[in-house]
Formats: structure tokens, C-alpha cells, sequence
């Protein structure tokens, strides 16, 4: 079960790095820039910052899962933490997928509608991930 979770670590860090990579041409295909411009300065600037932040945190859970997968592993109360919270994030991630996007946003639209279903499996598999180490980190499975 350990060398199971590693590797998924493993890929799910790759995945989260990549992801935040693509926030540029993300940015660029959902033209942000362009709507920035129609905000209040204050807005735009708090957009484009949080935007920053989110990057930046995707490549900090993504970062240890890549190079140090053993600190969702090691039974340690940090690892514990760390997996709890990181499966709570990507679950409550997943139903912002359902429940705060507005439906007609992809509803009809393949190209949305295949992206959303797509997310919504990432998001799935992160949260299963993450709270798969917690159990293991409990000694609940492995």
C-alpha cells in the first residue's frame, strides 16, 4: 500500500504543478486580463493577486507530494494534518464543482461540459488520495 500511495503522490504532485503552469494559457484562452480591465482597479488587483495565490499554493501541496511523498506517509500528527486537510480542500473543491458553478456555465457545451466532468474527476481523485493517507497515516488501511 505504501509504494500504491507513493506513487500516486508522486503523479498527483506532477498533475498539481502542471496545473498551476496552466493558469497562464488558462488566463489567457478565458481572456483575464481583458475582464481585469472592466473591474474597479481595487478588484483587478485583488483578482490578479489571489490568482497569484492560488497558483502558488496548487505548487505548494505539489511541490512535497513530487519531492517528499514519505510526509503523507510517516505516522507524525503533521501528516495527518497535512492528508486531512489537503482531502477536505479538494473535496469541498469538488462540490463547488456541483453546487456553486452555475450549470449553464457547461450544460450543452461539449468543450465545457467534458472540462467539467474532467475537473471533476481530478478533484474526486485528490480528495480520495489525500484522505487515503490519512487512513493510512491511522493505520485504518495498509
Amino acid at each position: 500500500m505504501n509504494e500504491l500511495l507513493t506513487f500516486l503522490l508522486r503523479l498527483a504532485g506532477g498533475g498539481l504543478l502542471l496545473l498551476a503552469v496552466l493558469h497562464i494559457p488558462i488566463g489567457r484562452v478565458l481572456k483575464w486580463r481583458e475582464d481585469g480591465r472592466r473591474l474597479s482597479a481595487e478588484n483587478e488587483q485583488i483578482f490578479h493577486v489571489h490568482t497569484f495565490f492560488i497558483c502558488l499554493a496548487i505548487v505548494l501541496m505539489g511541490l512535497p507530494c513530487l519531492l517528499m511523498p514519505t510526509v503523507f506517509l510517516e505516522k507524525s500528527d503533521a501528516g495527518l494534518w497535512l492528508a486531512g486537510s489537503l482531502s477536505v480542500f479538494w473535496a469541498v473543491r469538488l462540490h463547488f464543482q456541483f453546487f456553486v458553478y452555475r450549470s449553464d456555465l457547461w450544460r450543452g457545451r461539449k468543450r465545457e461540459t467534458i472540462l467539467h466532468w474532467w475537473f471533476a474527476v481530478v478533484w474526486l481523485s485528490l480528495a480520495v488520495l489525500f484522505a487515503s493517507c490519512a487512513a493510512f497515516q491511522l493505520g485504518w488501511i495498509g
